[in-house]
Protein backbone atom coordinates (compact mmCIF):
# COMPACT_ATOMS: atom_id res chain seq x y z
CA UNK A 1 0.00 0.00 0.00
CA UNK A 2 1.34 3.54 -0.68
CA UNK A 3 1.94 5.56 1.93
CA UNK A 4 -0.63 8.48 0.86
CA UNK A 5 -0.94 11.12 3.50
CA UNK A 6 -3.88 12.89 1.58
CA UNK A 7 -6.57 10.54 2.87
CA UNK A 8 -9.37 12.86 2.15
CA UNK A 9 -10.46 15.20 -0.69
CA UNK A 10 -9.94 18.83 0.39
CA UNK A 11 -12.78 21.60 -0.34
CA UNK A 12 -10.46 22.59 -3.04
CA UNK A 13 -10.45 22.40 -7.19
CA UNK A 14 -9.65 18.74 -8.71
CA UNK A 15 -8.92 18.02 -12.46
CA UNK A 16 -9.92 14.74 -14.25
CA UNK A 17 -6.59 12.99 -14.74
CA UNK A 18 -4.88 12.73 -18.55
CA UNK A 19 -1.64 11.19 -18.66
CA UNK A 20 -0.61 14.29 -21.62
CA UNK A 21 -1.17 16.49 -18.51
CA UNK A 22 1.33 15.16 -16.96
CA UNK A 23 4.09 17.50 -16.84
CA UNK A 24 1.61 20.78 -16.37
CA UNK A 25 -0.01 19.10 -13.39
CA UNK A 26 3.54 18.15 -11.94
CA UNK A 27 4.75 22.05 -12.96
CA UNK A 28 2.48 24.45 -12.64
CA UNK A 29 -0.91 23.09 -10.17
CA UNK A 30 -1.98 26.16 -9.89
CA UNK A 31 -5.34 25.82 -6.93
CA UNK A 32 -5.51 21.70 -7.60
CA UNK A 33 -5.31 19.42 -5.00
CA UNK A 34 -6.89 16.86 -5.80
CA UNK A 35 -6.58 14.16 -9.18
CA UNK A 36 -9.38 12.34 -10.41
CA UNK A 37 -8.57 9.27 -12.17
CA UNK A 38 -10.84 6.21 -13.75
CA UNK A 39 -9.87 3.18 -12.20
CA UNK A 40 -9.61 0.94 -15.34
CA UNK A 41 -6.79 2.94 -16.73
CA UNK A 42 -4.34 1.74 -13.24
CA UNK A 43 -5.76 -1.89 -12.83
CA UNK A 44 -2.41 -3.61 -14.60
CA UNK A 45 0.42 -5.20 -13.27
CA UNK A 46 2.78 -2.22 -13.49
CA UNK A 47 4.63 0.27 -15.75
CA UNK A 48 4.22 4.07 -16.79
CA UNK A 49 0.72 4.37 -15.88
CA UNK A 50 1.50 3.04 -11.86
CA UNK A 51 4.45 4.89 -11.73
CA UNK A 52 2.79 8.08 -13.16
CA UNK A 53 -0.29 7.79 -10.30
CA UNK A 54 2.66 6.92 -7.64
CA UNK A 55 4.22 10.42 -8.51
CA UNK A 56 1.21 12.10 -8.58
CA UNK A 57 -0.32 10.65 -4.99
CA UNK A 58 2.54 11.53 -3.24
CA UNK A 59 1.83 15.52 -4.54
CA UNK A 60 -2.23 14.82 -4.66
CA UNK A 61 -5.22 13.74 -3.17
CA UNK A 62 -6.14 11.17 -4.85
CA UNK A 63 -10.14 10.05 -6.20
CA UNK A 64 -10.85 7.26 -7.97
CA UNK A 65 -13.82 6.70 -10.23
CA UNK A 66 -15.01 3.36 -11.88
CA UNK A 67 -16.90 3.07 -15.17
CA UNK A 68 -16.67 -0.85 -15.44
CA UNK A 69 -18.49 -2.88 -12.67
CA UNK A 70 -22.08 -2.47 -14.24
CA UNK A 71 -23.46 -2.72 -10.80
CA UNK A 72 -26.54 -2.39 -12.21
CA UNK A 73 -26.42 -4.36 -15.16
CA UNK A 74 -27.97 -7.76 -15.59
CA UNK A 75 -25.26 -9.92 -15.72
CA UNK A 76 -23.48 -11.36 -12.59
CA UNK A 77 -20.14 -9.19 -11.34
CA UNK A 78 -17.11 -9.89 -13.01
CA UNK A 79 -14.83 -11.63 -10.17
CA UNK A 80 -11.73 -10.83 -11.69
CA UNK A 81 -12.66 -6.84 -12.46
CA UNK A 82 -13.32 -6.72 -8.88
CA UNK A 83 -10.48 -8.34 -7.85
CA UNK A 84 -8.13 -5.98 -10.23
CA UNK A 85 -10.26 -3.31 -8.45
CA UNK A 86 -10.18 -3.70 -4.93
CA UNK A 87 -5.32 -4.70 -5.66
CA UNK A 88 -5.70 -0.98 -7.09
CA UNK A 89 -7.79 0.09 -3.98
CA UNK A 90 -5.17 -1.22 -1.66
CA UNK A 91 -2.28 -0.48 -3.27
CA UNK A 92 -3.52 3.33 -3.66
CA UNK A 93 -5.56 3.74 -0.73
CA UNK A 94 -7.79 7.08 -2.51
CA UNK A 95 -9.16 9.86 -0.75
CA UNK A 96 -12.49 8.65 -2.77
CA UNK A 97 -13.44 6.23 -4.76
CA UNK A 98 -17.12 6.39 -6.54
CA UNK A 99 -18.47 3.55 -9.45
CA UNK A 100 -20.95 4.14 -12.27
CA UNK A 101 -24.33 1.90 -11.07
CA UNK A 102 -24.89 0.51 -14.62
Amino acid sequence: MLDNRKSRLPLAPGVGYKPQHLQGILNAPGDVSWIEIHAENYMGDGGRPLAQLRHLSERFAISVHGVGLSIGGEGRLDAGHLARLKHLLDWLSPASFSEHLA
